[in-house]
């Protein structure tokens, strides 16, 4: 599961369970940075939409693999 964390400027992940599995981002304007982002989205493919309505982007982040 794929949170935003809006106060804290970042992704968070967790599994089924609830466990804590990563994070990423930092405040900024920057890739990788977020200002309070506020809505995220996965695709077929596993790439991650994230919107950031107060810098007015959407980055998308491509999975490891």
């Amino acid at each position: 599961m794929y949170l935003t964390d809006s106060g804290n400027h970042r992704v968070q992940v967790f599994d089924k369970n609830g466990t804590f599995i990563t994070k990423w981002g930092s405040e900024g304007d920057g890739k990788g940075q977020f200002s309070a982002p506020e809505s995220i989205d996965i695709d077929s493919a596993g790439q991650v939409y994230v919107a950031d309505t107060t810098n007015n982007n959407i980055q998308v982040f491509v999975p490891r693999n």
